[in-house]
């Protein structure tokens, strides 16, 4: 892993720093202590990154357990082609569920456009019942 690389090689160049700083000149020492600086930057930045990748798959990881938990809790049933659900008033698209695990209502079609379904989306616009 790159993060403990870098700090190891800090490390390394901390204890040469100890044991140059009473033998080499100034130039040395003040070389080796940017040498220093920039390897114990490169850590942080790393870890910052890591800490970000880390926060992103535990927010990716509890939206999947909720879609997971949804899913399993309620468990639709299929009357007069749209989803309802137990505790819910209404219709269900049977689309929009099946596909995103979203409850939206459906609204009943009159007149000419009965022919087409007796429901409608209004989030994915499907016609159908």
């Amino acid at each position: 892993m790159d993060v403990i690389a870098s700090l190891q090689s800090a490390i390394d160049i901390v204890s040469k720093l100890r044991d140059l700083s009473k033998k080499l000149e100034n130039a040395d020492f003040k070389m080796l202590l940017a040498d220093l600086s920039m390897e114990l930057s490169d850590a942080k930045l790393e870890m910052a990154n890591l800490k970000v990748m880390l926060a992103t798959t535990i927010e990716e990881n509890e939206k999947l357990k909720s879609s997971l938990n949804q899913r399993s809790s309620a468990k639709p049933k299929l009357v007069d082609g749209a989803y309802s659900f137990e505790g819910e008033d209404g219709a269900f698209c049977t689309a929009c569920w099946d596909t995103k695990q979203q409850q939206v209502r459906v609204t009943e079609q009159s007149g000419a456009f009965r022919r087409f379904g007796k429901w409608r989306c209004p989030s994915c616009q499907a016609a159908f019942g």
